[in-house]
């Protein structure tokens, strides 16, 4: 089966057209016509139906199911592109979000400039969540996640490192600075600054959310921490954030959150099950799991 018919078809699929397929590939019109008649032949079923009434096309049942499969083929194939070409890149591409990047990597890449590997990493920084995509996709090899759940994925190989409390954040001029902890129902009308949905904590906000049944006042959302601590310290809204977000010289105030049953902040080391790596890329992956792992334990 040509790999070329295939990504035809899938265009055709796409385009339910012969003649867009035909001008995005730069080939003639029969060229992607004899690609689809090859690949029916070769099934012994009709994919695709031309309705000359119409002027439409009509993708058989044979040909939904194969389209399908193509997809996951074609996905796979990038993958293995990717990781192919990166073989010969004695560089490691390690994501790390913004929080637990400022909070452990200065004391891990001491270790890692120890070793001599430091030249050899690429951080890539992002939320949690872009950087999981990343991983699924052979994008990066390596990443320390935040999760509000066991991360399971049957692509990725997981170990989790430490679970960390979320804490509502506030000026230390605000009403409830003085407070030991508070219940989450009690914020109802409390205006919220929030990291976005490209983040852990915006998984772990709204789980609070739907335990206590009332509508946040979100006034701003954003991917910046700086930004949103500033906000935090001038009183336009209180935060929600894990408690290694927070450090002493802020000027902020972090209060635990009372309710029983609430999210924690997952720190997990994640890696791509079945990749090729050389010897060099294996061993510097190595050496960031258990590094970190150590720099976790003497927090």
């Amino acid at each position: 089966m040509n790999l070329k018919d295939l990504e035809y078809f899938q265009q055709v699929v796409t385009d339910r057209n012969f003649t867009e397929t035909a001008r995005a590939y730069k080939v003639s019109q029969p060229t992607v016509t004899y690609a689809i008649k090859r690949l029916e032949e070769e099934l012994g079923t009709k994919l695709i139906i031309r309705n000359q009434a119409h002027h439409s096309l009509i993708i058989t049942e044979a040909g939904k199911i194969l389209s399908a499969h193509i997809k996951k083929m074609m996905k796979e194939l990038n993958i293995a592109r990717t990781e192919i070409a990166r073989l010969t890149d004695k560089k490691i591409k390690c994501g790390l979000p913004p929080i637990i990047g400022n909070y452990y990597f200065p004391k891990l890449s001491v270790r890692l400039l120890e070793q001599g590997f430091m030249k050899s990493i690429d951080i890539i920084s992002g939320g949690s969540r872009d950087l999981y995509q990343l991983l699924k996709t052979g994008q990066i090899d390596t990443a320390i996640l935040g999760s509000t759940q066991a991360i399971s994925d049957k692509e990725l190989t997981s170990r989790l490192l430490v679970e960390k409390p979320f804490m509502i954040v506030v000026s230390p001029n605000h009403p409830l600075a003085k407070r030991e902890s508070i219940a989450f129902s009690e914020l109802k009308n409390e205006p919220f600054v929030l990291f976005n949905e490209h983040f852990v904590h915006s998984s772990g906000f709204h789980t609070l959310i739907e335990q206590t049944d009332f509508e946040p006042n979100i006034i701003y959302e954003n991917s910046d921490l700086n930004i949103l601590k500033g906000m935090i310290h001038e009183q336009i809204g209180i935060g929600f954030l894990v408690e290694l977000a927070v450090h002493a010289n802020d000027d902020l105030v972090s209060i635990p959150i009372s309710d029983l049953e609430q999210p924690t902040f997952m720190i997990s080391v994640v890696t791509r099950k079945q990749v090729t790596q050389s010897d060099y890329q294996r061993e510097i992956v190595e050496f960031i799991t258990s590094s970190t792992d150590n720099e976790i334990k003497e927090k």
